[in-house]
């Protein structure tokens, strides 16, 4: 649980503030016996707790101190449950500020309402604005999971539940430049907006935050993602790197100058990669003799990592130059062209000019048309 909430507790930014003296005061409805309720937050680097035993009337107070405004975690364990043992334990997020913060519900803190304070208040608005797309996004994930081999029809699911994710987006977007006071914004930005997949669109939000926030040095910390997220963006030179290719010999992407390249980051685990090589060996065969090649990144690392590496490559007849470190998701590439998920690609031109990213399918088609 303790990883769990380093993770959950990163998006928590700091600032030079007063201290900040607070009061958690909840009401749970129907409670399990023995219940206890947990705070958890993090200051100055380190994860700080603090707990409290609710009480037969499903009551329960947790007073603190915190040297500035922060996002907290409430848990809560009932009927003697060690939330330790779950992976997904009852909670709520909350901010720990000046004044009295109220928690109520009826059963569960996941359904619980937060009010008293100014930022919580915020929360709250933010919670009750997601609260029917998240109710439709859990039933269409159990429905999914029913469907089992229709395929038909786990299709149209897909694309519903895609649809849904895009109105989560337009509607986190919306509670920021509604909300540009407010931490619990730049911490909706922070957590929501990927720089590295949305620059400009991260770039936009920032700036309509205000000026105390951006210059905290959470603030300051998303901005330098930002910075480095645009260095990647069509327009720009891309990085160049040095990986060992399959005979163990140094491959430079700099030694690819002269031709277009697409720069593929993928995995011999990776099933959408594997589902998209049929695509990219079209692709290659169609234009390899009109100036295109392809630079295979593999981001495969752990035990038997080169021979699964290998294997993959001959099973889906990858033809082109392969290479990589073994070090997975640490290698040294992925971390310079700030890859979180895979399959990812990044087109240049001749001069090394990045001039497309995330092209598959169709769409790589189109663009190479229009090139060679």
């Amino acid at each position: 649980m303790k990883k769990r909430l380093i993770t959950l507790l990163a998006l928590a930014p700091f600032a030079v503030l007063a201290q900040q003296q607070y009061t958690i005061n909840a009401t749970i409805g129907k409670i399990k016996l023995p219940a206890t309720a947990y705070l958890a937050y993090q200051e100055q680097g380190r994860m700080r707790y603090d707990s409290a035993t609710v009480q037969p009337d499903g009551k329960f107070m947790i007073k603190g101190t915190v040297s500035m405004p922060m996002k907290a975690f409430v848990l809560l364990g009932q009927n003697g449950e060690n939330l330790k043992s779950r992976p997904n334990p009852d909670q709520i997020a909350i901010y720990l500020e000046n004044g009295i913060i109220e928690i109520n519900t009826t059963d569960s803190l996941i359904r619980a309402k937060i009010s008293g304070t100014p930022l919580n208040q915020d929360q709250q608005e933010l919670i009750a604005s997601l609260m029917s797309i998240k109710h439709k996004e859990a039933q269409m994930n159990a429905d999914y999971k029913k469907l089992a081999d229709n395929s038909k029809e786990k299709a149209k699911l897909k694309e519903l539940l895609e649809r849904l994710a895009d109105s989560r987006m337009q509607v986190q977007e919306s509670y920021i430049r509604k909300h540009p006071n407010s931490l619990v914004s730049l911490n909706l930005l922070r957590s929501t907006i990927d720089p590295n997949q949305y620059p400009e669109k991260a770039t936009a939000l920032f700036n309509s935050l205000n000026a105390d926030l951006k210059a905290s040095v959470a603030g300051q910390s998303f901005l330098s993602k930002i910075g480095k997220a645009k260095a990647l963006t069509v327009g720009n030179m891309a990085p160049d790197f040095i990986l060992k290719n399959t005979k163990d010999q140094d491959v430079s992407l700099s030694s690819f100058k002269g031709k277009y390249v697409l720069v593929d980051f993928w995995a011999s685990w990776c099933g959408p990669c594997r589902k998209e090589n049929p695509n990219l060996v079209k692709a290659y065969e169609k234009y390899k003799s009109k100036n295109f090649t392809v630079l295979g990144v593999s981001l495969d690392g752990g035990e038997n990592a080169k021979a699964k590496w290998m294997d993959a490559i001959v099973k889906d007849g990858l033809n082109w130059t392969q290479v990589s470190d073994l070090k997975g998701w640490a290698s040294y590439a992925a971390q310079l062209y700030h890859i979180n998920a895979v399959p990812a690609n990044f087109l240049l031109d001749p001069t090394g000019k990045i001039i497309g990213r995330d092209l598959r399918g169709e769409e790589l088609n189109k663009k190479l048309a229009t090139l060679l």
